[in-house]
C-alpha cells in the first residue's frame, strides 16, 4: 500500500509538472496591483547646507533626508515634512531657495513580498513622472532618463524575475523640467511652483499576473435617440502573451446579467486587441438601458465591466472596469456656436475651469466636495485645462456625481514665457520630435481616462490650434482609442485647414465688467457663441479666508502682498475691480466694508453672466467662468476658495442657474424666463414685484405663462420707471397654479447705468465711462430678524435648517449666513448651503438648509451667525 501511495504521489507530482511545463502557468498565481505609496525616502543629488546653499555635487544629501509618501512633488514632500511651513501664507513661497531644484532628487522606497507572488509575472508601472527619471530596481538599471521623460507619460517595466521575496530597493532619480519641456504649468493664474512640480506626482504600482494578461478594456456605446432603453454596447481590450510559448487563453467578460467568453491564441510574447460587438455577441444589445446623464438631465448610472483571462483553466489575469452608457455628439448651430448633445439631446455646457492644487497634492475628500460644490451650484461641466490630478478620483467623481469633463492641454505649451522657448501661432511643439513625444501624451492619457463617461471631448489646444503635421497625429490616435467622443481642436476662435472652425471663443473678458455687458456685448465674451473662459475677474473671499493668507498689518489697505496673491502679467493687481468697487459701492476705510460690499459685488457681477447665457441657450453653446476653484489662497477667479469657503460668486452662481429660473435682463430691462427642464412647464404665474429704496412698492403684477421644453423666452416687458429712487429692487418669484413658490430671483438695482467703453477694449477688460450708483444701499434703514435654527443629525452628515422672518416694514438686505462651531468660533468647512446672501421683504420668512460632515465638526457644535446690511 506504501509503495502504492508513493507512486500516485509522485504520478501527481509528473503531472503537475507537465502541466506547467505546457502552459507556462503557476497555479498558485494570483493577480494582484500592489501600491508602492507609502515609506519612501527623498534626498537631493549633493551635498547642502540647512539654507539650502549647495555645498559640493558628491553624493546625496545625508543631512537631508525626507520621509515621504507618493505622489509626492519635491516641494510638497518638504511641506509635508514640516521643512516649510505656512507656505503659502504672505509671500512665504518666494522665500523658497530655487538652488534646492536645479539638481536631481532621488525617490528611495525598500520592500518586500508576499511569498505568493514571487515567481509570477510582473510589471513596475509609473503613472507619472515629472519630469525624466533614472529608475534602479535591486541595483539594476531598468530606466534612463534620455529615454524615461515626459509629464504625460505612463511607464511600464517588465520586472519578471527581477524581485526578491525580501529586501528589495527601489530608486528613482527625478530630474527636474528644463526650459522648453512640455511639462505642468499654472500660467498665469499663480505663482510658478519653486521646484516647478518635479516628482513622482501620480501613483507608482507594481502589477502581478500569469504568462497571459488583459489590460486596456473599454466600452463603447450607442444610444437608441427614440427610445433610450434601447442601446448597443462595443467592449474591447487587449490580451498580452508574456511567455517565450503559443498560447491559448479564455477571456471572460461580465457585465451584470450579461455573461461572455472568446477564445484567443496568442504567439509568444504577442499583444493583441480583441473586441466584443452585437454582431457575434447579440447581448450586447440591451433593451433595458440605463443612461449616464448629466445631473441636470437626469441619473448618472454607472455599470461595471468584469474581465478575467484563463490559461487551461487558471486564472492568469482579471480587472474590473467601472463605465457609462451614454452618447456625445458637437455640432455648429446655425449662429456658429459649437453645441454639444448627450444621448441625443442639446445641453449648453456651464463650467468652471479647475485647477489642481499648486504643488499638486491631492485630498479625496476635498476634491469631492468641489465637485459637489460644482453639482450645488447648477453647474454641468468642469473644464480641465491641463490633464490634471494625482489620480482618477476627481474623474471617478464626476462619473458619479453626473458632472461633465472637457479634457485637454493647456496654453502653457503655446506661449514663449511659459513653455520656455520660442513659440509660433501654432504653439511650441515644433518638431517631429516634439510632436511624437506629445502625441504619446494623449495616447497614454486616454487610455488612462477614456471610460470615463464624464470626459465628453478631448481638447488638443487651448489660445492655438495645434500645428496640422501634430493635428493629423492627433486625430490619427483619437480613432484608434477613442473614436467615438468629439475632438475640439482649440478653446480660442480658429480655422483648421483639417477640421475646419472650432465654434468656440475665448475673447475675454478675464477682469472687472459690469453686469449688462453679458447682455449688450457683441464682439468679445458676450452672451453668444461658446466661450470656453471667460469671467468678471477678481472674487474676493470673506474675511476669514484673508486672515490665513494675510498678516494683520498687510490685511488693509490694499498692499503688495494682495498682489502677491492675484494673478500675474496683467491680473498682477485687483485695481480694476477696486476702483469699480468704490465707483458703484462707495470707499472703504476698513477691510470689514471692503468685504462686505466685495461679496455684493461678487454676487452681482456673476449672476447675469450666467443668466444671459441662460437666457441665449438656444443660441449660444456654452459658458466656462474662469475658474471654478483656487491652487493656492488667492484674490482672483473663484467661486469658493482655497480653504472651500464659498463668495458671494458661489451663491450668484447658484442663483442664475436654477433649473427653472426667472431672471431681469440688464440690457433691455425685461423679464424673462429660462427653462431647463426637458419638458414644457405650463399654467404658471409670474409675479413681478419692484420696491424703492425705502421698501415702497412701485410696480406688482402676475403674469400667467407657460414656456417650452429646454428654452428660454420673454415674458413681460416692463413698463419704464419715472422718479425712481437711486437704488430700487426687483423681486421676481414663479409660482404654480396652486401658490407654491418654484423660484425667486431678488435683484438690486440703479437708476444710474452703467456704460462699458468697447471702444476701448483691451483684450482681458472692458472698461466703464460711466458707472452704476449703489450708495444708496449704506442708507438703507436698519431692521430686525427674527432667526431659529434646528440641528438634525443624518448618517455621516449634520443638518441645519435656519428659519428668517421679517416682521418689519423694512427689506432687509443681503444678509450672510456662516456656520461656525460654537466652541472655535472657527468656520466649519466644507459647507452646503440651500442658499445664502438673501434679502428678505418685509413680513416675508425664509427657510435655508445647510449640510456639514460630521467629521468637519470636530465634536463641536455648529452655530449660526448672520450679517447683513441694514440689519441690526
Amino acid at each position: 500500500m506504501k509503495i502504492k501511495r508513493n507512486l500516485q504521489f509522485y504520478l501527481l507530482i509528473f503531472l503537475i509538472i507537465l502541466l506547467i511545463g505546457n502552459t507556462g502557468c503557476t497555479i498558485k498565481y494570483e493577480p494582484k496591483i500592489i501600491s508602492l505609496s507609502e515609506n519612501w525616502q527623498l534626498q537631493p543629488s549633493g551635498q547642502w547646507d540647512e539654507n539650502g546653499n549647495l555645498i559640493s555635487t558628491d553624493g546625496y544629501a545625508e543631512n537631508v533626508i525626507i520621509y515621504c509618501n507618493i505622489p509626492n512633488t519635491v516641494l510638497g514632500a518638504m511641506v509635508e515634512s514640516g521643512m516649510y511651513k505656512d507656505l503659502f501664507f504672505s509671500d512665504n513661497l518666494e522665500r523658497i531657495p530655487d538652488e534646492w531644484f536645479k539638481t536631481h532628487w532621488k525617490y528611495m522606497k525598500r520592500f518586500d513580498l508576499d511569498n505568493r507572488l514571487k515567481g509570477s509575472y510582473s510589471g513596475l508601472c509609473f503613472d507619472g513622472i515629472n519630469y525624466s527619471a533614472d529608475i534602479f530596481l535591486n541595483g539594476e538599471k531598468i530606466g534612463a532618463s534620455d529615454t524615461i521623460f515626459g509629464a504625460f507619460r505612463r511607464f511600464e517595466f517588465n520586472v519578471t524575475g527581477k524581485l526578491k521575496q525580501k529586501g528589495n530597493l527601489l530608486e528613482v532619480m527625478v530630474y527636474p523640467p528644463k526650459p522648453g519641456d512640455f511639462s505642468i504649468g499654472f500660467v498665469d493664474w499663480t505663482p510658478k511652483p519653486p521646484d516647478r512640480n518635479m516628482g513622482l506626482f501620480r501613483e507608482v504600482n507594481l502589477r502581478f499576473y500569469g504568462p497571459v494578461s488583459i489590460d486596456q478594456p473599454f466600452v463603447r456605446s450607442i444610444i437608441n435617440q427614440e427610445n433610450f432603453d434601447n442601446a448597443e454596447l462595443t467592449v474591447e481590450n487587449t490580451v498580452i502573451n508574456h511567455s517565450e510559448k503559443e498560447l491559448t487563453t479564455v477571456v471572460h467578460a461580465v457585465i451584470e446579467n450579461i455573461k461572455l467568453e472568446q477564445e484567443v491564441t496568442l504567439k509568444p510574447f504577442e499583444k493583441k486587441l480583441i473586441e466584443w460587438n452585437i454582431d457575434d455577441f447579440p447581448e450586447l444589445k440591451l433593451t433595458d438601458a440605463r443612461l449616464w446623464w448629466p445631473h441636470t438631465m437626469g441619473n448618472p448610472e454607472l455599470y461595471s465591466l468584469k474581465m478575467d483571462c484563463t490559461v487551461n483553466g487558471i486564472v492568469t489575469d482579471s480587472l474590473n472596469q467601472e463605465f457609462g452608457i451614454r452618447e456625445v455628439s458637437d455640432y455648429i448651430n446655425e449662429n456658429g456656436s459649437r453645441t454639444y448633445k448627450i444621448n441625443g439631446r442639446d445641453i449648453q455646457i456651464r463650467s468652471g475651469g479647475w485647477t489642481d492644487d499648486l504643488l499638486l497634492r491631492e485630498s479625496p475628500e476635498k476634491v469631492e466636495a468641489q465637485v459637489l460644490y460644482t453639482r450645488l451650484m447648477n453647474l454641468n461641466c468642469i473644464r480641465l485645462e491641463g490633464i490634471w490630478g494625482e489620480s482618477q478620483t476627481l474623474y471617478n467623481l464626476c462619473d458619479k456625481y453626473g458632472i461633465l469633463l472637457m479634457v485637454g492641454w493647456s496654453c502653457q505649451w503655446e506661449w514663449d514665457e511659459y513653455l520656455g522657448k520660442e513659440c509660433d501661432r501654432f504653439g511650441g511643439i515644433k518638431t517631429e520630435e516634439d510632436m511624437k513625444l506629445v502625441d504619446n501624451y494623449l495616447e497614454d492619457q486616454v487610455l488612462w481616462l477614456r471610460n470615463h463617461p464624464s470626459i465628453f471631448v478631448w481638447v488638443m489646444g487651448s489660445d492655438m490650434l495645434p500645428r496640422p503635421a501634430l493635428e493629423k497625429k492627433y486625430l490619427a490616435t483619437l480613432g484608434k482609442t477613442d473614436p467615438d467622443r468629439p475632438v475640439l481642436m482649440a478653446c480660442s476662435v480658429r480655422k483648421s485647414e483639417i477640421t475646419g472652425p472650432t465654434g468656440v471663443k475665448m475673447n475675454g473678458p478675464y477682469d472687472y465688467v459690469s453686469p449688462n455687458y453679458w447682455y449688450i456685448d457683441t464682439q468679445y465674451g458676450g452672451a453668444y457663441g461658446f466661450n470656453t473662459e471667460t469671467g468678471p475677474g477678481p472674487q474676493i473671499p470673506p474675511i476669514e479666508s484673508l486672515r490665513k493668507m494675510f498678516p494683520e498689518d498687510k490685511l488693509w489697505p490694499v498692499n503688495e502682498i494682495w498682489n502677491f496673491h492675484s494673478g500675474r502679467n496683467q491680473f498682477n493687481t485687483v485695481g480694476n475691480y477696486q476702483n469699480a468697487l468704490i465707483k458703484r459701492y462707495g470707499d472703504s476705510d476698513n477691510i470689514e466694508d471692503f468685504v462686505k460690499k466685495a461679496q455684493l459685488a461678487n454676487y452681482e457681477a456673476i449672476r447675469p453672466m450666467y443668466e444671459a447665457f441662460a437666457v441665449n441657450k438656444i443660441k449660444a453653446g456654452g459658458i466656462v467662468q474662469w475658474m471654478l476653484n483656487a491652487s493656492w489662497p488667492k484674490l482672483y477667479w473663484q467661486l469658493y476658495d482655497y480653504y472651500l469657503m464659498p463668495n458671494g460668486a458661489f451663491f450668484g452662481t447658484q442663483s442664475a442657474l436654477k433649473p427653472l429660473n426667472i431672471i431681469y435682463n440688464y440690457d433691455d430691462k425685461n423679464i424673462y424666463v429660462s427653462n431647463d427642464l426637458y419638458q414644457p412647464r405650463k399654467n404658471l404665474i409670474a409675479e413681478i414685484q419692484f420696491l424703492d429704496l425705502n421698501s415702497k412698492e412701485i410696480f406688482n403684477k402676475e403674469v400667467p405663462f407657460e414656456i417650452d421644453a429646454y428654452s428660454s423666452e420673454k415674458i413681460f416687458e416692463m413698463p419704464a420707471f419715472k422718479g425712481i429712487t437711486p437704488v430700487y429692487f426687483a423681486n421676481l418669484r414663479i409660482k404654480s397654479s396652486e401658490g407654491r413658490e418654484l423660484s425667486n430671483s431678488f435683484y438690486w438695482l440703479s437708476a444710474k447705468n452703467d456704460v462699458p467703453d468697447f471702444k476701448n477694449s483691451e483684450w482681458y477688460y472692458t472698461p466703464l465711462k460711466q458707472f452704476a450708483d449703489f450708495t444708496g444701499l449704506f442708507s438703507l434703514p436698519q431692521t430686525e430678524i427674527d432667526s431659529d435654527y434646528t440641528i438634525d443629525n443624518q448618517g455621516d452628515q449634520t443638518v441645519v435648517i435656519a428659519r428668517l422672518k421679517n416682521s418689519s416694514d423694512k427689506l432687509a438686505f443681503f444678509i450672510e449666513l456662516k456656520l461656525k462651531g460654537k466652541e472655535s468660533d472657527e468656520l466649519i468647512l466644507p459647507v452646503f448651503w440651500s442658499d445664502n446672501y438673501v434679502s428678505i421683504l418685509p413680513g416675508e420668512e425664509k427657510e435655508l438648509t445647510v449640510k456639514i460632515n460630521n467629521t468637519d465638526l470636530n465634536g463641536d457644535e455648529p452655530v449660526i451667525e448672520l450679517n447683513g446690511f441694514n440689519l441690526k
